[in-house]
């Protein structure tokens, strides 16, 4: 008999104590609801859920944008702008992207009025939008990814939306200078040590040639031609002659596709004897630099031929302050004549 009723109280404080769980989880559910409709523009979660999964599928990556547009490609040698000639493309903005589109998350619910987009930078590129359009497809041209990103160029905030619907989130996460194609790529023409050049000369547009010239590696250049000259700056100087080994290009095509008559030109010689030519060619509103290089010297070949084998196949825009720099007007390198002085004038009678 005591054991029975010690087994019908141990029955009941059971059953009290779940029914206290399912009271307490109902209550943690009504607070939960409670909170949401008090707060109904917070959101959060992946903005692309399960990308992680799907990402290994990935084959194509086409970036649309006012600025910039590009495809990214995977190629039997790996990832390449695939309208850039296959340019191969820096693994390190690659993982960048990855990273951040698979960490992207939402923050809250903005504006579902499409007369708002272009205020948040989510309008359509394709329209003329301010907006950047991230499209991921596998294999079969399935997308995995389907955005337009507004990025403010402050970094203060981020927008998003998905192509074809008007609500628009704003989100969190890091992703690559989406905008920038040279951020995807490695743009450097020519790695050579500064200090190896030994002679340059420079044809500037619509001015006349100068060469300039240093004796030693670790010294100064000096104008030489067309006559020895005094520079206003020393830095000046040598910022011009070493310019061509420190280009920072915009872009990049191969170099058949830039045609036309060079407008400058510019020629640096080793202290080793190998020699590169530059031609400056204007295509398509910007201003493009192909190079290519020769041996004076049989010794020489092999480092003519690495440079060509990195450079040669390739045009690449420069920037405006590359292009200042590189192929500078010799007036910018010395002083102009001083003025005489004016007579001096007699006191008025």
């Amino acid at each position: 008999m005591t054991t029975e009723l010690a087994e019908r109280r141990k029955h009941r404080a059971l059953g009290l104590a779940l029914l206290a769980g399912a009271f307490a989880a109902i209550a943690a559910i009504t607070v939960a609801i409670d909170a949401r409709s008090s707060r109904p523009n917070t959101a959060s979660g992946p903005v692309v859920p399960g990308l992680e999964e799907s990402i290994g599928r990935a084959q194509r990556i086409i970036v649309t944008s006012t600025e910039a547009s590009y495809r990214i490609e995977r190629t039997q040698r790996g990832w390449a702008m695939q309208d850039r000639g296959n340019f191969p493309v820096n693994a390190a903005a690659l993982a960048r992207l990855t990273e951040g589109l698979q960490s992207l998350q939402y923050v809250r619910r903005m504006t579902s009025d499409p007369s708002k987009h272009e205020r948040l930078g989510v309008g359509d590129p394709r329209e003329g939008g301010r907006g950047v359009l991230v499209q991921v497809e596998d294999g079969s041209r399935a997308l995995l990814v389907d955005l337009i990103l507004g990025i403010e160029p402050n970094g203060s905030g981020m927008y998003v939306r998905r192509t074809g619907q008007d609500q628009v989130w704003s989100a969190r996460g890091e992703l690559p200078p989406l905008r920038s194609i040279a951020s995807w790529l490695e743009l450097q023409p020519l790695a050579l040590d500064p200090a190896t050049l030994a002679r340059v000369e420079i044809v500037p547009p619509a001015s006349r040639p100068y060469t300039l010239a240093r004796e030693a590696q670790g010294q100064d250049f000096q104008i030489v031609l067309p006559a020895r000259l005094a520079a206003v700056a020393q830095s000046s100087v040598n910022n011009v002659g070493e310019r061509i080994t420190a280009l920072t290009p915009t872009d990049v095509m191969e170099a058949p596709a830039i045609q036309g008559a060079p407008r400058a030109r510019v020629r640096a010689i080793t202290f080793d004897g190998v020699l590169i030519d530059g031609e400056l060619i204007d295509s398509d509103g910007k201003t493009w630099i192909k190079l290519v290089a020769r041996a004076q010297t049989p010794e020489q070949e092999p480092a003519a031929l690495e440079i060509n084998n990195r450079s040669a196949a390739w045009a690449y825009a420069l920037s405006s302050l590359d292009v200042d720099t590189l192929v500078a007007p010799l007036s910018t390198l010395v002083p102009s004549a001083t003025p005489a002085p004016p007579p001096p004038q007699a006191p008025p009678q």
